[in-house]
């Protein structure tokens, strides 16, 4: 079945000190379970890696590495709705005390019937007081 996930846990295959066996178990869990991601994760994904790099944490080759990896694997960017993003995401972010970002992926999860991967502690605590399904990671 498909899953929702999170820039956290998805540069987490991208960090050695960040990865864990469950988050890579999630990793070849694709290839049977696609996961679904909100079109926010484009630039989410990017902005890590640019700060990665600022901090010399990540060399450019390797942004763009880790780039093609997540290209290739089975990922459906969700695109976003006007009437989604400002009435359900954002009613969602103010209940839960999210970021809007953050509500994105737990919107998504909680329409579609999906379980959640993600590595953020506020999201974690969010997905379990609405009852949505949570990946280990």
């Amino acid at each position: 079945m498909s899953f929702v996930l999170d820039v956290s846990l998805a540069c987490a295959w991208c960090f050695a000190d960040e990865a864990t066996p469950e988050s890579w178990a999630l990793l070849e869990q694709l290839q049977q379970s696609p996961a679904v991601v909100p079109a926010l994760w484009l630039w989410e994904v990017g902005h890590v890696l640019v700060q990665a790099e600022r901090r010399q944490r990540i060399s450019a080759a390797a942004s763009r590495e880790f780039l093609s990896l997540l290209e290739m694997l089975p990922i459906e960017v969700e695109p976003a709705a006007v009437g989604t993003v400002w009435h359900d995401t954002l009613a969602i972010a103010c209940s839960q005390q999210l970021t809007a970002y953050d509500a994105a992926y737990l919107e998504l999860a909680m329409r579609r019937g999906f379980a959640l991967a993600t590595c953020d502690r506020a999201l974690i605590s969010a997905a379990e007081a609405v009852g949505v399904t949570l990946l280990p990671t």
